[in-house]
Order: C-alpha cells, then structure tokens, then sequence
C-alpha cells in the first residue's frame, strides 16, 4: 500500500514540476513576442561605474521603447532634459524624441567612488 501512495505522490510532483517548467517557458516566450512586435527600442545597461556604451542614437519624432538594466551593482539612470527616469522599479518608459540634440545620460543613484563619473550620451537626429 505504501508503494503506490509513494508511487502517487512521486507522479503528481512530476506533473506539478513539468507545469511550472512549461508556464515559465510561455511567460519567457510572451515576454519575447511582446519585444519583437514593441518597434524601436533603447538599452541602457550599467555595471559599476559604467553604461554599456559611450553613446547612444535614436531617431527623432520616433516613438522609442526605453529600457534600463543593471548588470552589476545599484545604479538609476537620468536623461536630462527630457525627463525620462529609470531605476530597478520603473524598468522601461516609451518615449517619443521631439527635439534633435544631444542629451547627458547620467547615474543619480549614488552607486560609490566612479559615480561622478558615470555618464554617457543620447544623441537624437
């Protein structure tokens, strides 16, 4: 009697198991559907002290899918002038780019020593 209560038990955590793995995967693949269809998009990713990039480029009068990641350490990132703010709870803005220019990208998350330092630059064409 105590094999097949075992033997049940072990089938039923095999099937709740493959339940959350499939779920998981429709939620990644629904997450990746709704960035292929989203339009333009704008990444800033920042590690310790650092953006990714040097410079960024969007287009002007284009509607714009921002986004921020920090990929090592706590960092918020600015657009000044433009009112755009991203830190680890507001992830991503759209964003429509009126004024061609060129726009400071900063940390305004006091993220240690190099915080002075981390800035980067938009450039709207």
């Amino acid at each position: 009697m105590q094999k097949w209560i075992m033997f049940s038990l072990f089938i039923v955590a095999c099937l709740l198991g493959a339940g959350v793995l499939f779920q998981n995967i429709s939620v990644r693949q629904a997450e990746m559907a709704k960035e292929a269809h989203a339009g333009p998009q704008l990444k800033f990713v920042a590690s310790n002290y650092q953006f990714d990039k040097p410079e960024y480029t969007v287009k002007a009068g284009e509607k714009v899918s921002v986004s921020f990641q920090n990929k090592e350490g706590l960092h918020a990132m600015e657009i000044v002038g433009l009112n755009v703010k991203l830190d680890g709870t507001n992830k991503s803005a759209e964003v429509t780019f009126d004024k061609p220019g060129t726009y400071e990208v900063h940390c305004v998350l006091p993220c240690g020593p190099g915080h002075a330092e981390m800035k980067t630059k938009l450039v709207v064409q």
